[in-house]
């Protein structure tokens, strides 16, 4: 990754910005997915959204969830009123599946099988964070059935999010807020994508998100997220300040703005 070309994914960033009309805003928001121990790595992503003051959607894998880490979510909660979103991340992002990709609520679970688990998940949520976490649900490895979606009305989630993309499937009766640009590839293990790639892909999420009045979202992975990845996010951020017309939200603030009209 060159300065060279990260300057010009920046301007190329820039030039799209400019062409949103300044009285309508451009929102984002960010997701962090496998919160389950008080880990340095959590500390660090804990404390770098902190202190640049922008709100953090934290998907959190409720029966691996140890009494420290809740203890350090809801102390970050605490001193940063509402900037950091506790919302469930399946059970026990555990595979089920014997054959094809990996899935916690896929094909070979039966619908009360998926209630009896997303069911202990919301317990589990309860009992660590009480009101303190918001009923957005997020599956583990971003994919589940139709059964999964009612099961989450059904138990009154509010939002669900998962990867969004254009064989993605409507969402009957949930608030569909869905990542839309991951930081990381993952065959082979992760490794994080160019920051030219990522501003490129970035870009053209924006001018889809302003066509279409859609969120844009970034998954993070605090667990494998080293030094290069938090250069890329300061980058990122610092570019983003500079137009006043950007709005980064949490699950719950982007429920409770209206829904975008349907496509014909």
């Amino acid at each position: 990754m060159s300065k060279t070309m990260l300057t010009d994914a920046q301007l190329e960033l820039n030039r799209v910005l400019a062409l949103q009309p300044p009285d309508k805003p451009l929102r984002l928001f960010f997701r962090d997915d496998d919160v389950d121990e008080d880990e340095a790595s959590l500390r660090r992503l804990l404390q770098f959204f902190a202190e640049a003051a922008v709100p953090l959607n934290l998907a959190i894998i409720p029966a691996l969830l140890t009494a420290e880490a809740a203890g350090l979510l809801l102390a970050s909660q605490a001193a940063h009123p509402g900037l950091f979103s506790l919302n469930q991340h399946g059970w026990q992002h555990r595979n089920h599946e014997l054959m094809g990709r990996k899935c916690e609520f896929g094909v070979s679970r039966s619908y009360a099988e998926q209630l009896d688990d997303i069911a202990r998940g919301q317990e589990r949520m309860q009992e660590a964070f009480g009101d303190g976490w918001f009923p957005a649900f997020v599956p583990p490895w971003n994919r589940c059935t139709t059964d999964t979606h009612r099961v989450l009305c059904a138990r009154k989630f509010r939002v669900f999010s998962a990867l969004r993309s254009a064989k993605s499937e409507p969402v009957s009766g949930l608030r569909d807020i869905s990542i839309s640009l991951d930081l990381f590839r993952w065959q082979g293990g992760a490794t994080l994508r160019s920051a030219a790639e990522l501003y490129a892909e970035f870009s053209t999420q924006l001018r889809q998100a302003q066509a279409e009045d859609v969120p844009v979202g970034i998954m993070l992975h605090h667990k494998v997220m080293q030094d290069d990845a938090y250069k890329f996010l300061t980058s990122l951020l610092h570019v983003l300040a500079a137009h006043r017309f950007i709005r980064i939200h949490t699950f719950e603030q982007l429920s409770e703005l209206p829904e975008p009209p349907k496509p014909r």
